[in-house]
């Protein structure tokens, strides 16, 4: 099985979590981590250090909200052999990963599919639907 991790500024992982759960009517698998504002970030890495460990059988694919902040760059440590990182999280990517995870496809192949999918399902509608703007 391949597990999912959402680290997030905020209660943003939680909230994506409780959506997908929405969406999809059932539990998922998945956990978070949230960046406690008033911390340094030693605790978030002891969290995912002790996810890590609890799951070391698996392969891990670690959501981020975005690259260059502080909870994709605390996560560059944690970049492994059986782990991706993938930043910019959005619904569809998401979607897309508790899906394509009960597959049976390459990790790391698995990992390029959702990101070409989330990046795919981002779209300015008026180029969508071919309207001409003055």
């Amino acid at each position: 099985m391949i597990k999912g991790l959402i680290i997030t500024h905020g209660n943003l992982g939680k909230e994506f979590i409780a959506i997908t759960e929405t969406i999809l009517e059932q539990k998922v698998d998945l956990e978070y981590i949230s960046l406690d504002w008033s911390e340094d970030g030693s605790k978030m890495m002891n969290k995912i250090d002790s996810y890590l460990k609890r799951n070391k059988e698996h392969k891990i694919l670690i959501f981020t909200d975005m690259f260059g902040g502080s909870p994709t760059n605390i996560c560059f440590k944690f970049n492994r052999e059986n782990t991706e990182i993938l930043t910019g999280l959005n619904l569809s990517g998401l979607l897309k990963f508790l899906t394509y995870r009960k597959k049976n496809m390459d990790f790391k192949e698995m990992v390029k599919v959702i990101k070409k999918g989330a990046i795919d399902d981002i779209n300015i509608i008026s180029e969508f639907l071919g309207e001409k703007k003055s």
